[in-house]
């Protein structure tokens, strides 16, 4: 027969918790879109190096495309189809813009990070997640001041948390936030870290913003193929409708993911 105090037992320790999941809420500073921006947006918490790999990466495929478009352009001339051509640089630019509008503030940041010196922080740990808004890294959450500040760190250093970790150190870049060192300072061996539970729906939200932006630009460029590929003939109808095709398509996708971002907010109860 079960003990019935072990029952009332559970039940209050799953309002404790609950009660200080909502506290660390409370405590956690929401930045607004631009503070995000400059902490690198998509890319917080990757390493300047990574971040000026991956800046250096888009811009030579930007560089690419647009020399692509640019063949085009000489080609449609040969063919006496020049609005033609215009049109595929245009998307071709745009193309490249997308892509950099991700990777170049994070760029900027990391070039600061390179010059300043990195933060040392401090403070209790109060929640800890292997998920995070940056793919590929987790969330640490530790009280400093009266302040609660979150931390995307590597998984390597999220399972150091994990064995009743307490109070932690953290050696962090001062523009992306990115935690070079993470140091145990004082772990409470009878201490247990219930992560909170990770759905289907919040590993999703995670890519979603990444794949969208990599969905608009690989529709926008099917679109124009296919306007260009169409035998229309010479005149404006024919750059016309490469444009409003690679304009719906992108559009398209544009809506598709809006939709499914709000359904998935809706799973998550946000």
């Amino acid at each position: 027969m079960r003990n019935p105090g072990s029952r009332e037992l559970r039940r209050r320790q799953a309002r404790l918790e609950a009660q200080q999941r909502s506290s660390v809420r409370e405590r956690t500073q929401a930045p607004s879109r631009d503070e995000m921006m400059r902490r690198g947006g998509l890319l917080e918490g990757v390493s300047p190096k990574e971040v000026t790999q991956f800046a250096l990466l888009s811009l030579a495929a930007g560089i690419v495309v647009i020399a692509a478009g640019v063949l085009g352009l000489l080609v449609e001339i040969g063919q006496h189809d020049l609005f033609l051509g215009v049109v595929v640089v245009a998307v071709a630019v745009i193309m490249t813009g997308t892509a950099i509008s991700i990777t170049g503030p994070a760029y900027l940041t990391a070039r600061g990070d390179r010059k300043q010196p990195s933060r040392t922080i401090q403070g209790q740990l109060v929640g800890a997640s292997s998920i995070s808004a940056t793919p590929g890294l987790a969330t640490l959450a530790i009280s400093v001041g009266k302040n609660v500040e979150q931390f995307r760190v590597r998984p390597e250093l999220f399972e150091r948390v994990k064995a009743g970790a307490t109070v932690v150190g953290l050696t962090v870049t001062p523009g992306l936030n990115h935690v070079q060192t993470l140091t145990v300072i004082r772990r409470d061996r009878l201490a247990v870290m219930n992560e909170p539970p990770i759905s289907r729906a919040m590993r999703l939200s995670v890519w979603l913003p990444l794949a969208s932006i990599a969905s608009l630009i690989v529709g926008m460029a099917v679109g124009c193929a296919i306007g260009v590929l169409l035998p229309l003939g010479d005149g404006f109808v024919h750059p016309l409708v490469a444009l409003l095709l690679a304009a719906a398509i992108a559009g398209g996708i544009a809506l598709g993911t809006r939709w499914y971002s709000q359904r998935l907010v809706a799973q998550l109860g946000v």
